[in-house]
């Protein structure tokens, strides 16, 4: 497997961001901008709405890199600090997590 990189991984995480959006209100568009909360407080999304974020963005990084990772899990989850809380954490744990692969 190959190693992944923080900008292909936010940019998989802004594109599965940018697919749940298409389908959203005008005001209920999550940001972009890679600090933008994806869950949590002060966050537009609900949780299936963030599954929904997490599986598009899973679906990207296997196109833009080829790497087949699994975001949301029962770990990931339990985690002191939420991987889900931004789109920067989101493409954080994705390359934490390529890193593990690689590593195993």
């Amino acid at each position: 497997m190959a190693m992944l990189d923080y900008e292909t991984a936010l940019k998989a995480v802004r594109a599965g961001v940018a697919e749940i959006n298409d389908s959203r209100a005008p005001d209920a568009q999550v940001s972009l901008d890679e600090d933008a909360t994806l869950f949590g407080e002060d966050s537009p999304l609900d949780s299936l709405s963030l599954v929904q974020v997490v599986m598009a963005a899973e679906g990207y990084l296997s196109e833009m890199a080829g790497i087949d990772l699994v975001l949301a899990s029962e770990a990931a989850m339990s985690r002191k600090r939420s991987p889900y809380r931004s789109l920067r954490n989101l493409a954080e744990y994705a390359v934490e997590m390529s890193e593990a692969e690689v590593t195993q």
